[in-house]
C-alpha cells in the first residue's frame, strides 16, 4: 500500500461523483420532487437549472453531435458547499472547498445513490466517475514546474521555457480496461497577482460498455478513490506537500483525501 498522507490544507477545490443510467431507465417529472422529500434534511435548499450538453447520436448518416438543453434539479446543503443534482437518468453529488474527508463524502454519495435507486427503481448503471479538481496556488511570481510537480509538460530547448499558458494530460487504463483515469494539469488564474496557480484535474471513470451492478458501487468507489489518491501523490513533489502542510500523522491506513 502506498503511503497515505493527510493535509491540513488539501487543494481539492471540488469533488464530484456522477452516475448516468441507461436510456431505458424509466423517468418521470415527479421523481425530483420525491427524491427531494427524502434528502431535504441534508440538502434543504432547492433550485432548478438548465445545462447544455453535447451528445453523440447515431442516425442514418452516421454519428453526429447534437446540443441538448436539459433541466436539472439542484439540492443544496445549508451552506451550499455540497449539492446533489438530479436530471433524466443522471445523479451527481459534489462538494466544494473546504473539502470534507473521503469517509464523509462517500457517505453522502451512498445516501443520495440509495435514495435515487428507491425512487427510480433502477438496477443498472450506464457509467460513473469520481473527479477531483485540485486548485494549487504557489506564492511565487516565477515557478519552475519541475520543483513542484512530477507530472508537467516538458519543452524542447528551442521553445520558450515559460509558456504563456499550457495544458498537459494523459489517460491511463485500469482493471483490464474496465476503468480509465484522465489526468490533466493546466495553468489557472491565481487569487493574488504575486502568485502562480494551477489546476490538477483527476477524473476516474467507468469506461463505455463496461458494467457495474448497483450493489458493486461501494467497492468501485473505494477502488476509484484509491487510484485518484495515488495518482495525485505521484503527480506532486515534496515542495507542494509542504504547502499543503502534512499533518503529524503523515502515514496512516485510513483514507486521507
Amino acid at each position: 500500500m502506498a503511503e497515505v498522507r493527510k493535509y491540513v490544507n488539501p487543494p481539492a477545490a471540488e469533488v464530484i461523483c456522477e452516475f448516468r443510467f441507461p436510456e431505458d431507465t424509466p423517468w418521470d417529472l415527479t421523481y425530483p420532487g420525491i427524491l427531494y422529500s427524502h434528502l431535504k434534511d441534508t440538502y434543504p435548499k432547492r433550485d432548478q437549472r438548465y445545462v447544455r450538453e453535447v451528445v453523440m447520436l447515431l442516425g442514418p448518416e452516421g454519428l453526429r453531435e447534437e446540443l441538448l438543453v436539459a433541466e436539472r434539479s439542484i439540492f443544496l446543503a445549508e451552506d451550499e458547499g455540497c449539492a446533489v443534482q438530479v436530471g433524466p437518468r443522471l445523479l451527481s453529488v459534489s462538494c466544494q472547498k473546504p473539502y470534507v474527508h473521503w469517509e464523509a463524502f462517500s457517505e453522502q454519495i451512498h445516501g443520495a445513490f440509495d435514495r435515487f435507486r428507491e425512487v427510480i427503481g433502477t438496477d443498472a448503471i450506464g457509467t460513473m466517475n469520481l473527479r477531483y479538481v485540485n486548485f494549487i496556488e504557489i506564492p511565487e511570481r516565477e515557478v519552475t514546474l519541475s520543483d513542484y510537480f512530477a507530472f508537467y509538460p516538458t519543452l524542447p530547448p528551442e521553445l520558450p521555457q515559460v509558456p504563456a499558458g499550457f495544458i498537459t494530460g494523459c489517460e491511463f487504463s485500469f482493471h483490464d480496461d474496465r476503468d480509465n483515469c484522465r489526468v490533466e494539469l493546466t495553468d489557472a488564474v491565481p487569487e493574488s497577482t504575486e502568485h502562480n496557480a494551477f489546476l490538477l484535474n483527476i477524473d476516474y471513470y467507468l469506461t463505455e460498455g463496461q458494467n457495474i451492478p448497483t450493489d458493486g458501487v461501494a467497492d468501485w468507489l473505494e477502488i476509484a478513490h484509491t487510484h485518484v489518491r495515488d495518482i495525485f501523490e505521484a503527480c506532486i513533489r515534496d515542495a507542494l506537500r509542504d504547502l499543503f502542510t502534512i499533518r503529524e500523522e503523515a502515514t496512516t491506513t485510513a483514507a486521507a483525501r
